[in-house]
């Protein structure tokens, strides 16, 4: 039970990235709806895709050196 608990760093990370996912294809939607352009399903997906990403990236980026907090 305890390398569910150590482990618990690696289901933040990812809860962190998802939301931060869903939040950058909302505001896609939102920017295609202003600009009265229907993006497709694929370009939600690469928008998806790329937020997680790089929401990763800069998570452990960060986690790795403390002193750019």
């Amino acid at each position: 039970m305890i390398w569910l608990w150590e482990l618990s760093w690696l289901w933040k990370m990812l809860g962190v990235a998802l939301l931060v996912s869903a939040v950058c294809v909302a505001a896609a939607a939102l920017i295609g709806k202003a600009a009265k352009v229907r993006p497709g399903g694929k370009a939600f997906l690469l928008v998806g895709i790329l937020a997680f990403v790089i929401s990763i990236l800069v998570i452990f980026f960060l986690a790795q050196t403390p002193a750019l907090l």
